[in-house]
């Protein structure tokens, strides 16, 4: 999570919240109230439909006769609004800072956001982007043993996790020696033998594969 979180109030100009998101190559920003509390958020989406560059949207005169004229004022605020506060999305989804990263990855993924806030409370703490997550996966490395796993371990853990990925793990035989590992069966698919082999390779323990799994022929009619 980043703390020192660029922001902008409800007052800051739009010409100058894009040059903002454009030198910082950022997506979106957070709009923040006096107290620190996250009140929306701008992002890019939010400025693509702008009349400075002409791309406000434009109807034919015959539909505006039975468009939603709340909504339509809605829009022109957007599209010619100059401060934050007419252009901003007030609905903004966070996460607190308790949440792990498989839960902050979950929200990211599922709602299509580059960039999430942190809140505690209604006070925004920090933001967690894409390129965060990308650090995490910089940082991993795999866990060293003290005591490095037995043969029979590894064999269970294998098996364990071969079965987690498909559910041809029954025809598919595995042994271990010394932490080398041979494995073969028959498959349906390519994806799903890369999926054991990607499975075994996680495996702690595994030194190295003997790969001899197969696809099955396909019937032809």
């Amino acid at each position: 999570m980043t703390r020192d979180v660029v922001s902008v109030s409800t007052a800051t100009p739009v010409s100058e919240i894009a040059s903002l998101m454009a030198g910082k190559r950022i997506s979106s920003v957070p709009v923040v109230g006096v107290d620190g509390s996250l009140l929306g958020i701008i992002s890019e989406g939010d400025l693509i439909r702008r009349a400075e560059i002409g791309t406000e949207r434009r109807r034919p005169w015959w539909r505006r006769i039975f468009a939603d004229i709340e909504a339509e004022a809605a829009d022109y605020v957007r599209s010619h609004g100059r401060k934050a506060r007419h252009v901003m999305t007030p609905e903004v989804v966070t996460a607190t800072e308790d949440k792990a990263l498989p839960d902050l990855a979950d929200i990211m993924e599922k709602r299509r956001l580059k960039r999430l806030p942190v809140v505690r409370g209604k006070r925004l703490v920090g933001i967690v982007s894409r390129s965060d997550l990308v650090k995490a996966v910089a940082r991993h490395r795999a866990p060293l043993f003290a005591q490095p796993p037995t043969d029979d371990a590894i064999l269970q853990d294998l098996m364990d996790r071969v079965k987690a990925v498909t559910p041809s793990h029954l025809v598919i035989n595995i042994s271990v020696h010394r932490g080398n590992v041979d494995i073969a069966g028959v498959l349906d698919s390519t994806a799903e033998r890369e999926a054991v082999l990607v499975a075994v390779e996680n495996t702690p323990g595994v030194r190295s594969i003997q790969n001899r799994l197969i696809l099955r022929p396909r019937s032809v009619s």
